[in-house]
């Protein structure tokens, strides 16, 4: 199973959440931040220490329980959900959480990610529909990412974590 969280050599992070619970925005608009509870049960599940470089969190079977019984798991999201920015501000993304985020535009919401477990449970199948339109911009915990002003032209955008396909931003530029 271990083998199955490898992307490019590389162990994904395995988390999740769902935007039904209520989010708190940031104090700047123009800042996002990506949260989850990972402990470090995750590492000895995965057999690689650096998935999770957090202390206490969700233990990893339960992470898997509730993602099974809900399709998310309640503490991995963006804040906020939804932002508005003006025409040419660039969006930062801090990731807050302890392991790696993806901040990813897509066309649609609804698809799978890049981690084949995780699809599977989620959508029955390791390899769901995907709508990727943009660099997967990974972010470590404790890092941060900037999307700039040239992609967020005016409209509406989405983008989620493509690790954790439930973790939803949209952004509209004015």
């Amino acid at each position: 199973m271990r083998s199955l969280f490898r992307i490019g050599g590389v162990a994904a992070a395995v988390a999740t959440v769902s935007l039904c619970i209520p989010l708190s925005a940031s104090a700047n608009r123009s800042e996002i931040y990506a949260s989850d509870a990972c402990s470090p049960s995750f590492n000895v599940a995965l057999q690689d220490p650096t998935v999770c470089n957090r202390n206490g969190g969700t233990p990893f079977d339960t992470f898997i329980q509730e993602l099974t019984l809900n399709k998310f798991a309640g503490a991995w999201h963006f804040s906020a959900p939804h932002v508005n920015i003006d025409r040419g501000e660039s969006l930062t993304v801090e990731n807050r959480g302890g392991e790696t985020h993806t901040f990813t535009q897509v066309t649609q919401f609804g698809g799978g990610g890049i981690v084949a477990p995780i699809n599977q449970i989620l959508f029955g199948t390791t390899t769901p529909p995907t709508f990727f339109v943009g660099p997967f911009n990974f972010i470590p915990a404790g890092g941060e990412t900037t999307i700039s002003s040239s992609v967020l032209t005016p409209g509406t955008h989405l983008f989620y974590c493509a690790i954790h396909p439930w973790m939803h931003e949209t952004v509209d530029v004015h």
